[in-house]
């Protein structure tokens, strides 16, 4: 049976929502605006408003202005019309930017880029600013017209009072009138210093390095938390969710993720963020700034460890630390070299337990450290996901509009367009661009290049390092301005000798005045750059010129991202013929990719010498093979040319490592890309199906036609562990060729079709035969799925604004609905008509609970809330419910009453005051399934009590003892662990019915006793 996971997936369009009016009824508008202009057609009712809107809009308010618009040339008034959704573009109107700007017209427009330069004539341009007032007040109209505003304004308007008060009071004493007046000078700072960001290949001079943050910034995803299956379910789901949000939720987060791929830029974002709403006080610590000094700093070493040029009060950081209110962000363990990791794990572990009521977020290269790093202190572990499509097109669309204020005058839609189709058609291209930093990368060359992209990574980089060493500046005609020229050769040797020395010694930045000499020793013997200036004025120009080193701060130096540090230390690499110092420092997560990049900069002689070594190295350390044989793997994607029995070697050593069987093998497969896809196995034959749900994510994470067509193989397998792989792998393709090769002729079984896009929900029409449907993000219910005939199962999850489920009354065989932070819902009778079997209200706290009095035929329910009622037997409701669970919301609800449902052989509890109550129950129920969350005594003896058990899952629990009484419920077949710390397993592993599952890569103890099918690492 089918479940919904408990976050929510990245944010789907609201544009597509469909807004019932004769439903809801007209909302009055602030009154700013006569006779009100429609921004979108009668069927639309966007959230926020962009581009496309503002030109709806000016192009109603021009009809009205009559003579004044008549007299224009028609050319002049379409480049006016055109300069207003330009100033629209740089980001959507919405209730966040009308609350920023007091609801005020004037202050939005005036905030507004003015259209000059844009190559308007004085009339024009006039025309433009005149349509730019009236469409924010027609703007401010119509979107105080939402039903959702009303309750966001509500909202702000109680976080004012509240900042307010917290002003007043602090004011109220002299010396912490003072600690707040220095607050406010720290936000500005912070505000000012990350608020820009800096974009590649648009850093084209000194004058404009940076851009706004609030331009250049997009959401990304991380992996969202995991919620227990519900029946039928094939075990927890790990969902995505929008970064904010995800860290929004939680006080101590562990941000991993791979280069590039948006760690220090998230952190750049939440400390803005937090500077400019003043509810926490952000501290970035970058930890490659502290891998020389002898200790890492404490509380009232923050400031003056990060660069700020500002002093404190006494104890006013330490103050902050106590009483909750501050940010410690932490970037970059795997910027620490291996031997001081222990050290760095140390102080977080003393700055948690000193100061627990601070909120924490530490980021990584996921390789650095394991998913359960500091889990025992309550960090939450989070994966920041690659793009999907959507967000590879809002990134090019970004950057693409920073570029046009970089580049007046350009076309620059060419060559967006350009990009677009290209990264949607070429699957090299499509896997790169869900990087960020290679994204960005993409788009420069796209236009350096006049849309002539190279095809390999390695040709990716040399192109870059062409333009930025050479082209730049010799095409803006820049010669000698420290006095230095330097060929790109010349430049490139310096670089590469720079970063290999980081390398070598465990570092990702330097001294300058260590940088310096050592720029002197390279000198010696490049005489034709030391005749030219001193070793000071040939590094300043390699600072200032080459554009991929930059000073962080004063008196340190490093490369602008750790992607072209490794890139160029594996050039030097090899020219150095250290290939013995590749193959032995392999194993260190920190050089996988150098060892790479090296494989690509080899000679087809040297290349087969690196490989080699790597597979003997596997064979001779032990505990190695199987990492290093999926980094010789990975490598063929760089070796153009190679000794073919040298691949069949690989191959035949990858192919031993398949079929892949857990996500995690899964990730580590597609890492070696096109290669893996012709060793998958296909559905034929004994596939497990672990193994075949495995297989298909493999190939998903891979991408492209060839992935697609290993997948489409897979669709008429109903197994549920496949069917959720096969629903997961649509974001990551075209929604339309997804649909029509795979989910058009796979019966999907018992499972759920997720749609998060406005281009997945288009493609419904054309898959008639698939009745479960999960949706996210929604504001309204559309109409493809209210009118949908034969929806028997409907889930929406991360829907805040959704107020109003009336469209679903006529769906006469629904069955099950789930509702998963709903959390403006309230009213759940347009429901009661429904054959509803189940309700699942998971993160939504407001629902009534009176509409169960009507669910007649209703098994399973899941709440999030009490409703005001204090023990189940005061539920409403019937007696024939067989499966409850009581999430977060319910945890002071008593079970007394349990004993109405005589049929229940389902049950989760959270918190430890209702598992202990369940097991002193004189009469405790017939359970064969039991979900614990969050008890830190649990007593496994206790669960005796239930002997027909044969499934236990267990989530953020503590046992007070042993597991070993597990051992007398003979039908237990199958244990869940999650984020359950350290757990040793030995007095299980004789049971040889018994399957054990870990997620989040927990501490066991006992796993080599469990055969690999029976303890499954998820």
């Amino acid at each position: 049976m089918a479940g919904v996971e408990t976050a929510a997936l990245r944010a789907a369009s609201t544009a597509a929502g469909w807004l019932w009016r004769s439903r809801l009824g007209q909302v009055p508008g602030a009154g700013l605006a006569d006779r009100p202009v429609r921004p979108a057609a009668r069927w639309r009712r966007p959230e926020e408003l962009g581009a496309p809107e503002a030109r709806r809009l000016a192009e109603g308010l021009a009809e009205r202005l009559g003579g004044a618009v008549s007299r224009l040339p028609e050319h002049e008034r379409l480049a006016a019309l055109d300069a207003v959704a330009d100033a629209f573009a740089g980001g959507a109107l919405g209730a966040e930017a009308l609350f920023a700007g007091d609801l005020d017209p004037a202050r939005l427009a005036a905030e507004l880029p003015v259209p000059a330069g844009a190559g308007l004539s004085p009339a024009a341009e006039a025309l433009a600013r005149d349509l730019i007032r009236q469409a924010c007040a027609h703007a401010v109209e119509y979107l105080t017209t939402l039903p959702s505003f009303g309750a966001r304004a509500d909202v702000e308007l109680v976080r004012r009072t509240g900042a307010l008060q917290r002003s007043v009071d602090r004011l109220a004493d002299r010396a912490d009138g003072a600690a707040y007046a220095f607050e406010e000078r720290y936000a500005r700072w912070v505000a000012e210093t990350h608020g820009r960001l800096q974009l590649f290949g648009l850093t084209t001079g000194r004058a404009r390095e940076e851009w706004p943050l609030d331009l250049a910034y997009i959401s990304l995803a991380v992996s969202g938390e995991q919620h227990p299956p519900m029946p039928g379910e094939p075990g927890v789901h790990r969902t995505s969710i929008r970064a904010e949000q995800a860290l929004g939720e939680a006080d101590r987060v562990l941000l991993r993720g791979p280069a590039g791929s948006g760690k220090s830029t998230l952190l750049q974002w939440l400390a803005v963020d937090a500077a400019r709403h003043g509810t926490d006080v952000p501290f970035v610590l970058r930890l490659r700034s502290f891998t020389n000094a002898d200790v890492l700093p404490m509380p009232e070493e923050f400031l003056k460890a990060s660069g700020v040029p500002l002093s404190a009060p006494t104890g006013w950081v330490e103050d902050l630390m106590l009483n909750g209110r501050a940010l410690v962000l932490v970037d970059g363990v795997d910027e620490v070299p291996q031997r001081l990791r222990g050290r760095t794990e140390t102080w977080l572990r003393g700055l948690v337990a000193a100061f627990p009521h601070a909120r924490y977020v530490v980021t990584t290269r996921p390789s650095a450290v394991p998913e359960d790093w500091l889990a025992r202190q309550g960090f939450v572990a989070h994966s920041l996901l690659p793009m999907e499509r959507e967000d590879v097109g809002a990134f090019v669309g970004h950057w693409h509009r920073a570029a046009a204020v970089e580049f007046p005058g350009e076309d620059l839609g060419v060559y967006e367009s350009s990009l677009r189709e290209a990264v949607s058609a070429r699957r090299d291209l499509g896997r790169l661009a869900t990087n960020p930093l290679m994204c960005a990368l993409l788009c420069a060359l796209n236009r350096d290049r006049r849309m002539q992209l190279p095809r390999a990574r390695k040709e990716l980089y040399d192109a870059a390092l062409e333009m930025l060493l050479v082209r730049r500046d010799a095409e803006r005609e820049i010669d000698r301005v420290e006095g230095v020229y330097l060929t790109r050769d010349e430049q490139i040797v310096l670089l590469q000798r720079f970063a290999y020395w980081l390398i070598r010694n465990g570092q990702v930045e330097a001294g300058r005045e260590e940088a310096v000499e050592l720029v002197a020793e390279w000198l010696e013997v490049m005489p034709q750059v030391r005749e030219q200036g001193d070793a000071n004025q040939v590094f300043t120009h390699l600072l200032i010129r080459s554009g991929l080193l930059r000073e962080p701060m004063a008196g340190s130096v490093d490369f602008v991202h750790r992607t072209f540090q490794d890139y160029l230390g594996a050039k030097a690499a090899v020219e150095s013929r250290d290939f013995g110092v590749l193959v032995r420092n392999a194993q260190d997560d920190t050089w996988d990719d150098v060892v790479r990049m090296a494989v690509g900069h080899a000679r087809p002689d040297e290349r087969s010498r690196l490989l080699r070594g790597l597979l003997k190295r596997a064979d001779k350390v032990k505990g190695a093979r199987n990492r290093l044989t999926l980094l010789a793997a990975a490598c063929l994607e760089h070796a153009p040319e190679l000794e073919p029995a040298l691949r069949r070697e690989i191959q035949s050593r990858t192919t031993e490592l398949l079929p892949p069987r857990t996500p995690q093998q899964a990730e580590e497969l597609a890492k070696a890309g096109e290669l893996v896809l012709e060793l998958l196995p296909g559905p034929d034959g004994d596939l497990g199906e672990r193994e075949a749900a495995a297989t298909v994510r493999t190939a998903a994470m891979v991408g492209g036609e060839r992935a697609l067509s290993v997948i489409r193989r897979f669709r008429e397998d109903v197994r549920p562990r496949v069917v959720t792989e096969l629903d997961d792998a649509w974001g990551k393709f075209e929604a339309a060729d997804y649909a029509d090769a795979v989910l058009s002729g796979a019966s999907l079984g018992n499972g759920v079709l997720t749609l998060r896009t406005p281009q997945q929900l288009d493609c419904l029409a054309a898959l008639p035969h698939v009745n479960r449907l999960r949706l996210f993000d929604l504001a309204y219910v559309p109409p493809e799925v209210s009118s949908r005939r034969g929806l028997r199962e409907l889930y929406v999850v991360d829907a805040p604004e959704l107020t109003d489920l009336s469209p679903l009354a006529g769906l006469r065989e629904l069955e099950w609905v789930g509702l998963t932070g709903c959390t403006a819902l309230s009213d759940l009778g347009p429901l009661a008509e429904l054959p509803l079997r189940n309700l699942f209200t998971f993160g939504s706290p407001r629902v009534g609970l009176g509409v169960l009095e009507k669910l007649t035929e209703l098994l399973h329910l899941g709440l999030a809330t009490a409703d005001g009622h204090r023990a189940v037997g005061e539920l409403p409701g019937r007696q024939q419910l067989t499966s409850l669970w009581l999430y977060e919301g319910t945890e002071d609800l008593s079970l007394d009453g349990l004993e109405r449902w005589p049929d229940l052989s389902y049950l989760s509890l959270t918190g430890s005051r209702q598992t202990d109550e369940l097991c002193a129950m004189a009469h405790p129920p017939d359970l064969a399934t039991l979900q614990l969350i969050h008890h830190h005594a649990l007593a496994p003896q206790d669960l005796l009590r239930f002997p027909r058990l044969d499934t236990l899952f267990f989530s953020d629990c503590r046992f007070s003892a042993g597991l070993a009484a597990l051992k007398e419920l003979k039908d237990l077949a199958t244990l869940s662990l999650s984020a359950c710390g350290t757990v040793d397993l030995t007095p299980l592993a004789g049971l040889p019915q018994l399957t054990v599952e870990v997620y989040r890569d927990m501490d066991v103890r006992g796993a080599e006793l469990f055969p690999p099918e029976r303890l499954l690492f998820l």
